[in-house]
């Protein structure tokens, strides 16, 4: 056991008896000031230390806060504006596509004025009506026509532009109808060679191109004449322009062989006249109507 010397504890007693001195000196300070007045301000001079301290403080918290606020705010604003504008450009494509459709249908309105303008010589028509979808292949010519039972349309109604011809509905649905055109290898109709008034029957040939049958090789027929309906097979009316002759050569037997070149450009049909069909077609056609 370590025996402490006298010389060892009197500094360390004297090293307390100085802290207590201080501790006491800084309490009575504290005491005083608490119940001093500040000068010129209200309180008491250790509440003005008090704050005058704490004033840096106070100060660099309340920064932090403003900055952190001003960063929250920032966001939920950036937040607000990606919103914004992704619903504006939402709003922008509703109303191009609502312009583009009105544009659509304009131009749908005025090509139609125009084919019913330009077929007014053109008998019993109903409806003018949009081709939504051509079909060539194998030698089948067939279209989709924009109309149906709705607008009057039957099995055998003739479809026609202002150049001429193009064929008849097969089937009819309540507002769709396929439609055979005359460039199909099974269509048919009964023509007239207008200049001469010799009738034959017009056929397709299933590759784009007409033929007239049944003319016989006495006949005066040449490139350039016009060939219309005849009227005579019960589909068709009379009158309406089919095409034009483009070549004449001997046949094989005792009738010519006639190429005829459309009237109607058929690869570029974007609508048609829809005709009202002679009874004989709407009755013969009854079988074939359906509703897609």
């Amino acid at each position: 056991m370590r025996i402490t010397s006298p010389a060892e504890v009197l500094p360390a007693r004297a090293r307390r008896g100085g802290l207590t001195l201080a501790g006491a000196l800084i309490f009575c300070v504290l005491i005083l000031s608490a119940q001093a007045p500040a000068r010129g301000r209200r309180g008491s001079l250790l509440r003005s230390w008090l704050l005058s301290a704490a004033a840096p403080l106070v100060g660099a918290t309340t920064s932090v806060s403003r900055a952190a606020s001003g960063a929250v705010d920032s966001v939920a604003d950036l937040f607000a504006a990606r919103s914004e504008n992704a619903r504006f450009r939402e709003e922008l494509a509703r109303k191009d596509r609502e312009l583009f459709r009105l544009r659509a249908e304009v131009a749908q309105a005025a090509r139609q004025g125009r084919l019913l303008a330009g077929g007014g010589g053109l008998p019993r028509v109903l409806v003018a009506a949009p081709v939504l979808l051509l079909e060539s292949r194998a030698g089948l010519y067939s279209a989709l026509v924009g109309a149906g039972s709705a607008d009057g349309v039957m099995p055998g109604s003739p479809l026609a532009v202002a150049e001429g011809l193009v064929g008849r509905v097969v089937t009819v649905g309540r507002t769709v109808s396929r439609a055979q055109l005359l460039l199909d290898a099974s269509a048919a109709a009964g023509a007239r060679v207008t200049r001469t008034g010799e009738l034959g029957v017009i056929k397709g040939n299933g590759r784009g191109e007409l033929r007239l049958n049944n003319i016989s090789t006495a006949s005066r027929v040449q490139a350039g004449d016009l060939v219309e309906s005849a009227g005579i097979d019960g589909i068709y009316p009379p009158g309406i322009p089919i095409g034009r002759v483009k070549a004449v050569a001997r046949g094989s037997n005792l009738f010519l062989e006639i190429r005829v070149a459309p009237a109607a450009v058929f690869s570029q049909l974007t609508d048609v006249l829809v005709l009202a069909p002679s009874p004989a077609a709407g009755t013969a056609g009854d079988a074939g109507s359906a509703t897609p």
